[in-house]
């Protein structure tokens, strides 16, 4: 009897120290534990899950279960206190752990947002990029072409983000190569529009960019569309070739009342001075050279009562009247209002611009900023009034007690150079696209 409790005691024994041999083979030989994505986190990982897309802040998550869908391992963040190395299979969302000491590891998951970086390489022009993003389809890139299949669209073949601006990552460093970028000199894509990709200032421009003569106001970023009280008389007699001629314009008469102004955008101060030579000055050459010289359609509008595609018919397709190079330098302008009025999700498309302080299309449009802005949109009606974005997200114009001489912020739109390379970034707020020519 004791030769075979002996016995079993040896047996017994010889058991632990297998064990005991087993788990130190693991651990300490091959120093390394696999965890599948069906095992529960062991108590010396801590799993940190981001709590808002692109925020940078995390939370311990309740669950010991790793995030299976929606999240994205992030290898930078994550780390062991004593140096142990963590590895996560992004195929079958496993963490491979190798342990050199007791230890405790934190593993960090960032919400997964698909961004730009995912479908261009460095050095491949931008608007290639951008193009190849909004093909994946707007429920992955927010980018919607319009094309004639597209319900209320512009139907001029354009890739253009939409959507809440926390959503769209359209964000680009421009005019620096600071990391991380100056908030000052971030951008936004509107989109690729006649094949080239169109950016709007994230903030509005102050008077260190767009200088304090010209139109400037007061406060820093406050500015007039138009310095003139009236349009010049433009019936003149010019000499061509030795013989007198009339310049034919149709000077449109000022509405009567106390408002004045000259909402021609050839004699807006504005546009000669703020933008395109204080502004361009200021950026410098380096960049300024990467801005396409732009011909813009001023013609205006009648009626600031339309659908986006309404207001984009009449202010772009039906123009009559831009100005471009042959006027002068004309790198620089202003949003159209049709700009805006696609920026928001399309459920606000069939909404008339004057309503779009409605919920629906201030909280899904991304270039909604909460300040006056002024658009490069004239009332075709007189010679007076101009187009503005309200604080309250619509667009108007206010009759007699609104003219090119009242006060707004600016935000400076151009087009890039289809050279412009996109060299990496993946467009959102902290990590901006970065760009070179």
């Amino acid at each position: 009897m004791a030769k075979k409790k002996l016995l079993f005691f040896s047996i017994f024994i010889i058991i632990i120290l297998v064990f005991v041999l087993t788990i130190y083979n693991i651990i300490y030989k091959n120093n390394n534990i696999y965890l599948n994505n069906k095992d529960e986190a062991p108590n010396f990982i801590s799993i940190m899950l981001e709590e808002t897309a692109g925020s940078g802040e995390y939370k311990v998550s309740k669950s010991n279960k790793w995030p299976s869908k929606g999240y994205v391992f992030n290898k930078e963040m994550s780390y062991c206190n004593n140096g142990s190395t963590l590895t996560w299979n992004k195929n079958d969302n496993s963490v491979s752990v190798n342990i050199n000491k007791t230890d405790k590891c934190y593993v960090y998951f960032d919400i997964y947002v698909p961004t730009i970086a995912e479908y261009c390489t460095s050095g491949t022009d931008l608007a290639t990029c951008v193009k190849n993003f909004g093909d994946q389809g707007s429920s992955v890139s927010n980018i919607y072409i319009h094309n004639s299949s597209l319900a209320n669209g512009a139907g001029d073949n354009s890739y253009r983000y939409a959507g809440t601006s926390d959503s769209v990552n359209n964000f680009v460093c421009f005019g620096s190569t600071t990391s991380p970028c100056p908030e000052d000199n971030l951008y936004r894509i509107i989109g690729v529009i006649d094949g080239k990709v169109k950016l709007i200032k994230s903030a509005v421009a102050d008077n260190s960019l767009l200088g304090s003569d010209g139109t400037y106001a007061y406060d820093k970023t406050y500015y007039k569309w138009s310095n003139l009280s009236s349009c010049p008389n433009e019936t003149a007699h010019v000499k061509n070739s030795n013989l007198l001629m009339l310049a034919n314009k149709n000077v449109i008469a000022a509405p009567s009342g106390g408002a004045t102004g000259c909402n021609n955008w050839k004699y807006s101060d504005l546009n000669t001075t703020n933008l395109n030579t204080n502004y361009l000055n200021n950026i410098g050459p380096t960049w300024s050279n990467m801005i396409e010289d732009t011909t813009w359609k001023v013609s205006g509008c009648s009626s600031f009562k339309g659908t986006a595609k309404n207001i984009f018919t009449e202010e772009i397709t039906n123009a009559t009247k831009t100005y471009g190079p042959s006027d002068g330098t004309s790198k620089i302008g202003l949003m159209y209002v049709s700009d805006y009025g696609f920026a928001a999700s399309p459920e606000a498309w069939t909404l008339t611009m004057n309503a779009y302080d409605n919920t629906i299309a201030i909280y899904n449009n991304w270039m909604y900023s909460k300040k006056d802005e002024l658009t490069l949109l004239s009332y075709s009606n007189n010679s007076i009034h101009i187009y503005y974005l309200s604080s309250n997200g619509g667009i108007y114009y206010m009759d007699d007690f609104s003219s090119a001489q009242d006060v707004h912020n600016v935000r400076p739109v151009f087009y890039l150079k289809f050279s412009v390379k996109y060299i990496g970034g993946k467009g959102l707020q902290s990590d901006p696209i970065q760009i070179s020519d």
